[in-house]
């Protein structure tokens, strides 16, 4: 079910590409994630890349279910072009508890991260989804004039290449989050 959710909170990401200027023109330019990946490191600006966070919720029998999610990602929708993306999902029964000085464990809490790449022949695929250990703190949240920022550091695993990748000193600062 993580994976699912965590896709989707990608596929939100990235259509936020084709709203990019009505969104740039509502909230500015200035959120980033960075993080090193694999002891590179990786910036996403928002208008040149897609970067957001959100909650969103669901109906799991009786209760609801809800899901704070961060998406960044490069291009990726250009034919031939470099893609490389990342994602931290908390899945959660109370969205309240997305507010600054909160913190997040795998496997205590269920917080996980992926990390996918494709070079732009489509030669090299990475689809590091399966977590073995993450963490999640918020520093800032402005429901009001929709940002968040915090930081991050996960494991993700890759069972196709049974390759391991690490995702550190990851952080989020002011980027468009939203609660659907």
């Amino acid at each position: 079910m993580a994976k699912k959710l965590l896709l989707c909170l990608f596929a939100i990401a990235l259509i936020s590409c084709d709203v990019e200027d009505e969104i740039i023109s509502l909230l500015g330019e200035d959120g980033t994630v960075k993080a090193d990946i694999n002891g590179q490191t990786k910036t996403f600006t928002f208008g040149q890349n897609s970067v957001a966070a959100a909650i969103t919720s669901g109906d799991s029998g009786p209760i609801s279910v809800y899901v704070f999610g961060l998406a960044a990602s490069t291009d990726g929708v250009s034919d031939n072009s470099e893609t490389t993306a990342i994602g931290v999902t908390l899945i959660m029964d109370n969205p309240d508890v997305i507010v600054a000085g909160a913190s997040f464990t795998f496997p205590a809490d269920a917080v996980g991260g992926t990390y996918t790449f494709e070079d732009e022949n489509g030669s090299t695929t990475i689809d590091a989804d399966e977590t073995v250990s993450a963490t999640l703190s918020i520093s800032a949240v402005d429901v009001l004039g929709e940002r968040i920022s915090g930081t991050f550091s996960y494991v993700a695993f890759d069972p196709d290449t049974n390759t391991t990748y690490t995702v550190g000193n990851g952080s989020f600062t002011n980027i468009p989050f939203f609660i659907n």
